[in-house]
């Protein structure tokens, strides 16, 4: 019985993916796992496109782009931005990897 992952925090989803990926052995449990992964990469795709979209928001007002206020704002929210997206590519990648595994 899996968890309903739509209601798990993105942290929460990581921790269970990750204990997941230290028992699966068996093609149903790699599986299930790439399912994981493809969860994962879409919230991690989600949270990018949240900062990138608060980034652009940012960048509308010329406050935020002064030298002042830049980095905790236009700069904090595009290093977030390609964080998850880096994140979430690497979570596609272990899903395509436990989908090999799995046949």
């Amino acid at each position: 019985a899996q968890a309903d992952t739509t209601k798990m925090s993105l942290k929460q989803l990581v921790k269970q993916t990750k204990a997941l990926e230290v028992t699966a052995e068996a093609p149903t449990q790699h599986k299930a796992l790439a399912v994981e992964y493809r969860q994962l990469a879409q919230r991690q795709f989600e949270e990018s496109n949240k900062h990138s979209e608060e980034a652009a928001w940012y960048a509308r007002f010329p406050i935020y782009s002064s030298t002042k206020f830049r980095a905790s704002t236009i700069d904090h929210c595009r290093h977030l931005a390609d964080r998850y997206r880096d994140d979430a590519q690497r979570s596609e990648q272990m899903a395509a990897h436990h989908e090999a595994l799995a046949s």
